[in-house]
């Protein structure tokens, strides 16, 4: 059996399979319709499945590649689960010079109705 926490693990493969992949859709799947992304440094909040799907699409097309969720403690209750941890990506700039870059994430999960966990809140800075 599962456990959660190898759930989350498998969620976040999984939105770096998408990211990488430039699967929007893919990724606005593991968001609840309701959703909210708060995204670095103070940007605007997004929130719902399409617009989810378009900010990402717009990190994809400004080039980011290379995107990687680590886990590194997750909170679990018997309907939500907090999982911190950091990320990390690359942008290769007009000198051909690629550059890292990353930091910190938190993403709280809800269990939906039919027992998957979808992202209810994703923020990073």
């Amino acid at each position: 059996m599962t456990t959660v926490v190898e759930t989350l693990k498998t969620l976040n493969t999984q939105f770096d399979a998408a990211f990488n992949s430039k699967n929007t859709q893919a990724i606005a799947a593991l968001y609840a319709e309701s959703a909210i992304v708060l995204p670095a440094p103070a940007g605007q909040p997004v929130k719902g499945r399409q617009a989810i799907a378009d900010f990402f699409g717009s990190l994809i097309q400004a080039g980011v590649i290379e995107h990687a969720l680590t886990m590194k403690e997750a909170i679990v209750t018997d309907t939500l689960a907090t999982q911190t941890g950091n990320w990390a990506g690359a942008l290769v700039g007009e000198d051909g010079v690629k550059q890292q870059f990353g930091g910190n994430v938190q993403v709280v999960f809800q269990k939906q109705a039919d027992g998957q966990w979808l992202a209810v809140t994703h923020i990073w800075n």
